[in-house]
């Protein structure tokens, strides 16, 4: 089924943008949130946010090199207790003698390197994961403003069809009041009639006054979402065109990113686990340090002495037993892993309805769509022909009526069958993950 309507005269009216504007349709606008929408700006940011981070992890790899100084005056030596003996004194007794000099400057450098550490192998995949889950995520953002500028495109498509088909009654109602008053001043229609008809037209003006309100809110929120300045214009290429759903072998390669994002999520809790597991192991160090101290004292026996050190080793540590911590963050992440398979059988099944829903409903629209537009062709010839008649005196004013209002309830049934297939079209590019172009 393919279906368009474009009216330009109507954009003329509506638009209170320069001339100049380019018109944008719906792949323009999309293409247009994906460059300028500040969500996906921001999920972007949060890319290189990641990829920093994984730089962080790979440091741990690297040997870490320290420096450290310090200095000290003493104003009276620390003193040591010693035996007496030591120092040919009695036995059993003590004495108290301060060792050094009062000033003191000691600076080291030290050099660390892990030899193993299988957290750091984890944690470099962790990031990778990470790094893909963010990936992800700007995908659905993306997705997420797709639906959203598309959902607001055809809103805007409903809208414009409606004032149309308002516009259009509204000129008719407005030569049908002018033919009914002059009839009044010949004393061939009552007051009762004139009235009637101008009640049915100020409501037509009214809606239609709401219709040109609701038109701006759209074009607005469609600034929003492709970050167009509230300012700037805008003008909206309102066309559609060949709505029509790929065949069931079509759609075979498609994918939601939302089950991507919890599989990648369950792979990320796999590693957390072995991360966890790898916690009972222990972890070896090698370092490798240089000291200089300088030791000091003024006065007239001034002395200045400098004293190095040089070493190297290895250290192990090793959490034998942390009171089962390790133990109980083990079961919290397999429970983790388990609900996510469950959100993932309750996603799947979602998915799975959804696009079910969105084929049904489609097809039931697409058969109706044509029937509609004929009955709103085939009510606005009757409605013309009423009106022609009820100048010529053949029938009342109550037959106008009813056959404005059978109009009316066409137009509207027209309307409600557009919306109801534009929007199983986009639940259905929803459902398969198909809201972007691959």
């Amino acid at each position: 089924m393919k279906f368009s309507f474009h009216y330009a005269l109507l954009f003329v009216v509506l638009m209170t943008t320069h001339v100049q504007a380019q018109q944008h349709n719906l792949e323009q606008l999309v293409e247009l949130a994906m460059k300028n929408n500040y969500s996906i700006q921001a999920s972007v940011l949060d890319e290189a946010k990641t990829n920093a981070k994984i730089d962080e992890v790979r440091s741990n790899l690297l040997p870490s090199v320290s420096v450290t100084g310090d200095y000290k005056r003493y104003f009276k030596i620390p003193g040591q207790v010693v035996p007496a003996s030591a120092f040919g004194g009695p036995e059993g007794t003590y004495s108290t003698f301060a060792f050094g000099l009062p000033y003191n400057l000691s600076t080291s450098a030290q050099v660390t390197q892990a030899l193993y550490n299988p957290s750091v192998k984890y944690a470099l995949k962790a990031a990778d994961l990470n790094r893909d889950l963010t990936a992800l995520t700007t995908v659905k953002t993306k997705e997420d403003i797709a639906y959203n500028v598309t959902d607001a495109y055809y809103n805007l498509v409903t809208v414009v069809q409606q004032m149309a088909f308002l516009d259009s009654n509204l000129i008719s109602t407005d030569r049908l009041y002018k033919v009914t008053d002059l009839l009044y001043q010949n004393q061939l229609a009552q007051r009762v009639d004139k009235d009637r008809i101008l009640i049915n037209k100020t409501a037509t003006e009214t809606q239609l006054k709401s219709l040109k309100n609701s038109y701006v809110q759209l074009v607005n929120l469609l600034k929003f979402y492709t970050g167009i300045p509230q300012s700037d214009s805008l003008r909206i290429d309102i066309q559609v065109k060949n709505v029509l759903l790929p065949s069931q072998s079509e759609k075979s390669g498609m994918r939601r990113t939302d089950i991507t994002l919890l599989e990648r999520q369950k792979d990320l809790n796999g590693l957390q686990d072995k991360n966890l597991k790898s916690g009972y192991l222990p972890t070896v160090n090698a370092y490798g340090v240089a000291n200089l101290t300088y030791f000091g004292k003024s006065g007239e026996n001034s002395v200045f002495k400098q004293v190095p050190g040089y070493w190297a080793g290895l250290q192990l540590n090793w959490n034998v037993f942390d009171g089962m911590a390790r133990k109980a963050q083990r079961t919290q992440n397999r429970i983790d892993n388990d609900k996510l398979s469950v959100q993932l059988k309750q996603l799947e099944q979602s998915i799975e309805m959804e696009e079910i829903n969105a084929r049904n409903k489609f097809a039931v629209e697409q058969q109706n769509i044509n029937s509609k537009n004929e009955q709103v062709a085939l009510a606005s010839r009757v409605y013309k022909q009423i009106q022609l008649q009820f100048k010529e005196g053949i029938v009342s004013l109550s037959d106008v009526i009813q056959s404005e209002q059978t109009l009316l309830d066409s137009q509207s049934n027209y309307l409600t069958s557009l919306v109801q297939l534009l929007q199983a079209e986009l639940e259905w590019k929803k459902a398969t993950g198909s809201l972007l172009t691959k």
